[in-house]
């Protein structure tokens, strides 16, 4: 069978579209044999790639607020990913990123020079937060001598890791889709767009490195937990029907 990479988008809490995404590749007899991912698709890759089934990574999704990721801060963010970091240590143990099951990269922004990194060997659990460090809602994560922030200001749909690790096939999960209904009264709504528009011309020559691409239809928040399991079941049948039309 031929290696298969897999690219996962940021998007925050639209991240849980991922799970279903991998259940659905799963389901296909699809296993991974590099994932690549940043934001919210580092964290959702990262869990995979040390081992956690996706019932568990579920069940912990499930059971997240905004309480218990983050405590504010009000210093270089509003917030910091102090609960998060908690939680990732308890559940993996911060290995090196080098020791995980499937090889797994992560793609951050170094706040001394503005440049994506790639990374693929580091403590595993600080990096997934700093790669979903978004500012400045929340502030820049201190990995050994450098500050860095989330890793989709720069690179969302980190495609072009996955395909140059040598998979012959790179299936994309991406969360950040247009639609046209919103509210402009709505700081949140006019926030959340603003950042898709720049989210979106980021990704667009990263396209060419996708050999097959979802492209789930999410109508909520990014920011509500509430719809946990609803955006399971559309990253799940999304990616089914996409996959009708290659395997």
């Amino acid at each position: 069978m031929k290696k298969v990479g897999v690219t996962l988008s940021g998007g925050f809490v639209k991240g849980a579209a991922h799970i279903g995404f991998l259940k659905a590749l799963e389901y296909k007899g699809i296993s991974p044999s590099f994932i690549a991912g940043s934001s919210a698709g580092a964290l959702v890759g990262f869990l995979y790639a040390f081992g956690l089934s996706l019932e568990k990574i579920a069940e912990i999704g499930k059971n997240l607020s905004w309480r218990k990721l983050a405590k504010p801060h009000f210093k270089g963010g509003l917030f910091k990913l102090e609960g998060l970091y908690s939680i990732l240590v308890k559940l993996t143990g911060n290995p090196d990123l080098s020791e995980l099951k499937i090889p797994f990269a992560p793609v951050v922004v170094n706040l001394k020079t503005l440049k994506v990194e790639v990374k693929r060997e580091g403590p595993s659990a600080d990096l997934v937060v700093a790669s979903c460090s978004v500012p400045p809602l929340f502030a820049p994560w201190k990995v050994e001598n450098n500050f860095y922030i989330d890793g989709g200001v720069r690179n969302c749909l980190p495609a072009e890791v996955a395909k140059s690790s040598g998979v012959e096939i790179n299936i994309c999960s991406n969360i950040n889709t247009v639609t046209e209904s919103f509210n402009p009264d709505s700081i949140t709504e006019v926030l959340e767009r603003s950042s898709i528009a720049s989210v979106l011309e980021n990704q667009s020559w990263r396209l060419r490195y996708c050999d097959i691409i979802v492209n789930h239809q999410i109508p909520y928040s990014p920011f509500d937990f509430s719809r946990f399991e609803d955006l399971i079941d559309i990253g799940f049948n999304g990616t089914l029907e996409e996959l009708k039309r290659w395997l």
